[in-house]
């Protein structure tokens, strides 16, 4: 298996080469086709596909620049696997995990191409985040038989260098979203699963430190200025992240729906509720009554799959029917729709490559 400590290095070799022998724009040669800028200063799509494969599509930071299939493009041989779940990043790479196909494909952020794969001690993989030289991932396993491990659910731990994994935490737990804060690791337990905990692992121990309880089954967390935001489907719970103390509790009625798609963006919380979206300032005590906007869904579920909040601009993905081109749409933070845009199949995330 290659390692990415010594691609890096013939990276930075190459870079200096080239840096050096081309500093200035006049010593080249315009009758050579010199390589294009690729994918830096934009936003990656996740298609999670179905079972013939996902897909990702770039889109440059003024929308202009739209690209499908952009891993396929760079890598002919190869494929991404069935149902692409998300994207993490790290240094010059990006990290995207086929939960459906047990693995996590390794690609230049900068260029897609593709670097190396962990395809081994995986099992249902979610999410992933990178601190201390490791690399964590939830995994929720296989119901039926114990696959790659004697249990469910678990948190595998990657040496980042040799891509191996080194250590399994058992959690017991059906688990979602990872966050990395502080050395810390927070491991939500998934909705579907009941779960109202999130499970805190010291990334120096490599173990679970501590856990927090919240009084509704969560759906997405996130973590602010010392301050964990738990949302369920009629609450927002505001919660000390170091004693686990409750701050503050809103309740969301609607009769929409349940809410979903917790994200904090420039001291505004935001969350969805079916087809709408909702916002208020991150020291409310109330929930808005009026969404700032509602779209029109074409999803077999008739609701939005991906919700994604950066730099003034709210991001919605429509998953469609799982079997053709959906799309997603870009408003402002006022509700101003900026740009409509076809993507692959069953988009459901947005990954911001700066």
């Amino acid at each position: 298996m290659k390692r990415i400590s010594k691609l890096l290095t013939m990276a930075v070799i190459s870079g200096f080469f080239l840096n050096s022998c081309s500093s200035d724009d006049d010593n080249i040669d315009p009758q050579i086709e010199q390589p294009e800028s690729t994918y830096a200063d934009g936003l990656f799509v996740l298609n999670e596909g179905n079972s013939g494969g996902g897909s990702v599509t770039f889109i440059d930071n003024d929308l202009q620049n739209v690209e499908n299939e952009i891993y396929q493009e760079m890598n002919a041989d190869d494929d991404l696997g069935q149902y692409l779940q998300s994207i993490f990043f790290n240094d010059d790479y990006a990290y995207i995990v086929s939960n459906g196909s047990n693995m996590i494909t390794i690609v230049d952020r900068y260029t897609f191409e593709y670097v190396d794969r962990i395809d081994s001690g995986l099992l249902s993989p979610r999410y992933g985040v990178i601190e201390n030289g490791k690399i964590y991932i939830s995994n929720q396993g296989n119901y039926e038989a114990p696959g790659v491990t004697e249990f469910d659910d678990f948190i595998a731990i990657i040496d980042l260098e040799t891509l191996e994994v080194e250590k399994t935490i058992e959690t017991n737990t059906v688990l979602e979203y990872i966050h990395e804060q502080d050395g810390m690791i927070y491991v939500q337990k998934a909705a579907f699963g009941g779960g109202n905990e999130i499970q805190v692992i010291d990334s120096n121990l490599d173990e679970i430190i501590k856990t927090i309880v919240t009084e509704e089954t969560l759906n997405s967390f996130e973590i602010e200025n010392g301050v964990l935001y738990a949302l369920s489907s009629n609450k927002l719970e505001k919660i000390d992240l170091t004693t686990g103390d409750l701050l503050v509790e809103i309740d969301i009625n609607s009769e929409a729906g349940s809410a979903s798609n917790l994200k904090i963006e420039d001291d505004l919380i935001y969350y969805t509720i079916g087809n709408s979206v909702f916002m208020m300032d991150e020291n409310a005590e109330m929930a808005p009554e009026e969404a700032i906007f509602s779209y029109t869904s074409n999803s077999d579920y008739g609701v939005m799959y991906g919700f994604e909040v950066e730099d003034d601009r709210i991001y919605i993905a429509d998953g469609g029917d799982f079997s053709s081109n959906s799309f997603i749409e870009i408003y402002t933070n006022n509700g101003e729709l900026i740009e409509n845009i076809e993507v692959g199949v069953g988009p459901n995330g947005f990954y911001f490559n700066d």
